[in-house]
């Protein structure tokens, strides 16, 4: 009996990341099916014309969800379709990973309500919001330069783009149907909703991580080297394909002391470039070379903007964050402030 239940327990988490890996190639072919018939409605009522509107739309949506992801996958679907330009469907993408950040500090004010200090347990929110904003600002026109140039215009991935073409095969006989039946917006909002169904399933099928029975006294000085904490950042975020995930850890890990901010910075900016892994399974999937040229000059500006901080002015560009941090966590009034810009940004973005 006792070995039966082992075997289920065994098989259990592998099958529902298959699950999820199909499910998340269903939603993003109902999204690029239903976002044809989105293109008037960005155009017209919602004034999704230039990139900074999509930047906008892309954060605004990431805030309403919580997450980033489906956001980023819904980007390059709405720019398979051609709803939007490679420029929109970068800024999108971009704005996605600000919104994302939402959760990370939710999850500390959370943290602060359950009676932890309200510094330590905010830490990690407002890091990953200063840290990705400060690379967005000279990310976005490094971006801008490489995809007018066609830099990175014809990249592929031959193994993603051969399981791409086999899972949309084994997919085409339920996809006819349902785009007979339902309207393109729904088709779309069908997609969505399943993306992140699909990312919930491979979050379950990741092993669990107790941090209580972790003991982070004896990890050797070694890891908290920025180059370290970097790659280790790039690394948890790359397995479990989610930056809410990994950077959301850091919040109970801050606010035990566990973590100082010299530790976090380094790991969130490594964090915020492996984080699009999963949007560049979603562009491949998509078979649309655009797209996957999208989210790889986002990486690519990503990490290079991340590497020069990392090996040339850390200490400065650390000294910067943490003083920011300091002045946002002062205070509740300071805080409000912070909140205010955050969501006043991106309404900003669309109104230009």
């Amino acid at each position: 009996m006792r070995s039966q239940q082992g075997k289920q327990v065994r098989w259990k988490k592998p099958g529902l990341g298959l699950s999820g890996l199909l499910l998340f190639a269903l939603s993003l072919e109902l999204m690029k099916q239903g976002a044809g018939g989105l293109a008037p409605l960005l155009r017209g009522h919602l004034a999704v014309t230039n990139a900074a509107d999509s930047m906008g739309f892309g954060w605004l949506m990431a805030y309403l969800i919580l997450s980033g992801s489906p956001v980023a996958a819904a980007g390059v679907a709405l720019l398979s379709a051609g709803a939007l330009s490679p420029l929109q469907a970068f800024t999108m993408v971009a704005g996605s990973r600000l919104g994302a950040c939402l959760i990370v500090l939710l999850v500390g004010f959370i943290y602060t309500l359950r009676g932890h200090e309200r510094r330590t347990a905010l830490t990690a929110g407002v890091l990953s919001l200063l840290l990705t904003g400060s690379v967005q600002l000279v990310a976005l026109p490094m971006g801008v330069l490489i995809l007018s140039r066609g830099w990175l215009d014809g990249l592929s991935i031959p193994g993603l783009d051969g399981l791409a073409a086999g899972v949309n095969r084994g997919l085409e006989p339920l996809i006819g149907p349902l785009a007979a039946f339902l309207p393109g917006w729904a088709l779309f909002v069908a997609g969505v909703g399943l993306v992140m169904l699909s990312f919930r399933l491979f979050g379950r099928s990741l092993p669990q991580m107790r941090l209580e029975r972790t003991d982070f006294g004896q990890v050797p000085r070694l890891v908290y080297r920025p180059e370290v904490m970097f790659l280790m950042g790039l690394a948890i975020t790359l397995v479990t394909m989610s930056v809410s995930i990994s950077v959301g850890i850091l919040v109970p890990l801050s606010a035990r002391g566990y973590m100082r901010r010299e530790n976090i910075i380094p790991y969130i900016l490594g964090a915020n470039i492996s984080t699009l892994a999963d949007t560049l399974v979603a562009a491949a999937l998509l078979r649309d070379p655009r797209a996957v040229t999208v989210v790889a000059t986002h990486m690519v500006c990503a990490a290079i903007v991340s590497l020069l901080v990392i090996l040339l002015a850390y200490r400065p560009y650390e000294r910067a964050i943490s003083d920011a941090l300091t002045w946002i966590t002062r205070r509740r009034r300071n805080f409000a402030f912070f909140l205010g810009v955050i969501f006043v940004i991106p309404v900003v973005l669309i109104l230009l």
